[in-house]
């Protein structure tokens, strides 16, 4: 399974990118379209627990199916650190969900859309954690 971050404001920027470069076997995360829809407030405890569980759940189904994971965050949200985000990479590839297959190997993957971040801090320490990513594609723009 290869776990792909993606820096993407826009549902429609990662549709034509899946659709241009024909990327099937697929799962999208997105963080912000699960939270409106499960009506899910992150300050209850209990709700968050819930939502943790959701987002373990579609990455464990996605690893049953040998799918990628297309992990887009919630880019809406002020609380947004780029930092509690490399801890995915101890899910991902630490616990090796990959048990049931042998031979799939766990990939912590970058996907960056350059310009819609350009001048944000989520960018400079996106970039200064690099070196954390198996591969990285920042891309200009599509």
């Amino acid at each position: 399974m290869n776990f792909h971050l993606c820096f993407v404001r826009s549902a429609k920027k990662i549709t034509k990118y899946f659709k241009i470069n024909k990327i099937r076997n697929k799962v999208i995360i997105d963080i912000k379209k699960i939270l409106e829809e499960e009506k899910i407030d992150l300050s209850n405890k209990e709700s968050a627990a819930f939502f943790k569980v959701i987002v373990y759940n579609k990455i464990k189904s996605a690893n049953e199916k040998d799918r990628d994971v297309y992990y887009i965050p919630n880019f809406s949200s002020h609380e947004l650190d780029v930092k509690k985000l490399m801890l995915l990479k101890n899910i991902v590839i630490d616990n090796n969900l990959s048990t049931e297959n042998n031979n799939s190997t766990n990939e912590f993957n970058l996907l960056c859309f350059h310009y819609e971040f350009v001048g944000t801090t989520w960018l400079s320490d996106l970039l200064d954690n690099i070196h954390l990513f198996d591969n990285t594609q920042i891309l200009e723009d599509y």
